[in-house]
């Protein structure tokens, strides 16, 4: 058995350490390891999961340093780790535990160091019990890997870390809240989808710092040991950090669709990223089952999940650009506002495809991803917003104009209103001077008749008395009698009557006979009084007792006039014709 060559601090940050001793462990205590000499320790031997549960490890550093210098040992496996130093301060073995399966405080943000102090001017010996993952019983065997590490180096990448984490934390926090705000004021699901990415961005770059796990230590829900003694565990850190990655892509396709309005403006590149998007939550579900229930995939899956998400990227970004060169209104400031962002995305995606499946320190790009994301995103909501508020200012100018037209409507319809009443008055008020007309057209025509039917009785009475005197004298002829004669033939034939006649037949029938006398001018008076008798359908009897005639002459002067009326008729429709 070769002795232990022990390890030469140096000035150097960090070193691994590759000269150490191993013993299989059957249940020792620290103190028996420490007193019992005959334990055979086994210069750099491997580790055989397959035939033991632990080993404890025996190192040998020298510093040859003055002063004491405080490090983080770093060892692989790291399912269960205990670290035993001596304590110079306090005299006395000092112990430091870490790995996935353990519960100890040292264990912060999945850092899977173990402090200790190494004594200046001193060769330093430590222990170390790790514990191996159960395996098969032909798993192969490895090596462990230690490394040094300067603890004044660890907590000044932790601080570098944990900055960069609240930096970008508040910097999401700050867009969430903002949009948040803006979300309730519009209730535009575009931004519900930002929030998601958002919300997905906030947990990823929390889990994928392993911050979580120093939050609630959580259960692992299934680890695999790999051949080079590398530990894949899924714990909750990384169930939260799947179901970040969903929020996020989810986020992003969905505001991708509706910032762009995909199905009615790119209805292909709607479907690729609908189905693509359902694609890949069903793998990332199903993977994230897998993970929690059956078996660890991390390192496995990674690759594949990467290069789909890089895909489904690829695709928003192929939408974006044909929207540009379709000039939607919305593409460009969404192109120009998401092209760093994606930039970042996929470079990030792209890092854990070729460079690392797991998460590193060394690299900020998710936070950069994440930040550049929310502000993209933010620079095309206000873009957006600043769209939709101007469309909502046109809709409250045309919903004014709109108002100003009902007003105007409504105006036209109370003016149309009154012009009806005014039109519904006059149309009474003529109604009523109708009335009154007929009233008066009636009472003309009572008038016309009682003077028609008082002239046709005295005519008959005074005939009749003319008569009588004519036959009681026929032989006596005294003048006085012939007196009365006469005065009764004159009053056959007085012109009053028909005045009084023709003045009560105008009030029935108005411009009656300056019509009738300037369509006919050459009609004489007697057949002018004749027609107007005919006109309100006197009879023969009557006209003739009117005219103190018999009833032949009557229907003679009747056939005489119709033909003479004809006879004009005709010539005045000739005339005109000519």
């Amino acid at each position: 058995m070769v002795a232990q060559v022990p390890y030469l601090l140096t000035d150097s940050v960090s070193a691994q350490i590759k000269n150490y001793e191993l013993l299989p462990d059957k249940g020792y205590t620290i103190h028996q390891i420490l007193s019992d000499t005959t334990f055979r320790f086994i210069s750099n031997d491997s580790l055989r999961p397959g035939k033991e549960t632990a080993y404890w490890l025996r190192l040998k550093i020298e510093n040859p340093f003055f002063y004491d210098q405080h490090f983080d040992l770093w060892l692989r496996p790291y399912f269960k780790n205990t670290l035993y130093y001596f304590d110079s301060n306090d005299r006395k073995w000092v112990a430091r535990e870490t790995g996935i399966k353990s519960r100890s405080d040292y264990r912060k943000r999945g850092v899977l160091t173990m402090p200790f102090i190494l004594q200046g001017q001193t060769t330093n010996v430590l222990y170390v019990k790790t514990d191996l993952p159960p395996s098969g019983k032909y798993a192969p065997a490895f090596k462990p890997k230690i490394v040094l590490k300067q603890q004044k180096a660890s907590i000044q990448e932790e601080r570098i870390v944990w900055i960069a984490w609240v930096a970008s934390l508040v910097v999401l926090l700050l867009f969430f809240l903002n949009n948040l705000y803006v979300y309730f004021s519009f209730r535009d699901r575009t931004i519900l989808y930002y929030l998601i990415a958002q919300l997905g961005g906030i947990i990823y770059i929390t889990s994928y710092r392993e911050f979580f796990t120093g939050f609630f230590n959580g259960p692992v829900f299934t680890f695999q040991l790999k051949p080079n003694g590398f530990i894949a565990y899924f714990n909750l850190n990384f169930l939260l950090m799947y179901i970040s990655l969903i929020l996020i892509m989810y986020g992003i396709v969905q505001f991708t669709r509706s910032y762009l309005e995909t199905p009615k403006n790119l209805p292909v590149h709607d479907k690729v990223l609908k189905y693509g998007l359902i694609f890949y939550l069903a793998v990332t579900g199903t993977i994230t089952l897998l993970n929690v229930s059956v078996i660890c995939l991390l390192g496995v899956s990674t690759v594949y999940e990467n290069i789909l998400a890089l895909l489904l990227i690829c695709a928003v970004l192929f939408a974006s650009v044909s929207g540009y060169r379709r000039r939607l209104r919305t593409a460009g400031p969404f192109l120009v506002a998401n092209t760093v962002p994606l930039v970042f995305i996929i470079c990030t995606t792209l890092f854990h495809v070729f460079v690392s499946h797991s998460r590193t320190d060394e690299t900020f790009l998710p936070d950069l991803s994440i930040v550049a994301q929310a502000f993209g995103f933010s620079v095309a909501l206000v873009a957006r917003t600043r769209l939709l508020q101007n469309d909502l200012n046109q809709k409250k100018l045309e919903a004014n104009q709109l108002e100003f037209d009902l007003r105007e409507i409504t105006l036209q319809q109370r003016f149309m209103k009154l012009e009806n009443e005014k039109i519904n008055a006059e149309i009474n008020e003529e109604k009523i001077r109708n009335e009154l007309l007929n009233q008066t057209l009636e009472v003309n025509q009572r008038e016309l008749a009682s003077t028609t039917l008082y002239i046709v009785q005295k005519n008959k009475m005074l005939a009749k008395l003319k008569k009588q005197i004519h036959d009681s004298n026929a032989d006596n002829k005294n003048e006085n009698i012939k007196d009365i004669e006469s005065l009764l033939n004159s009053n056959l034939y007085l012109d009053s009557d028909w005045s009084k006649f023709k003045l009560h037949f105008e009030q029935v029938h108005p411009n009656f006979f300056s019509d009738l006398i300037a369509r006919y001018p050459s009609l004489t008076k007697n057949e002018i009084r004749l027609f107007a008798y005919f006109h309100i359908n006197l009879s023969t009897k009557e006209i003739a007792a009117l005219l103190n005639v018999d009833p032949g002459s009557v229907r003679r002067a009747k056939s005489r006039l119709y033909k003479k009326i004809a006879i004009l008729g005709a010539d005045e429709t000739q005339r005109k014709m000519n």
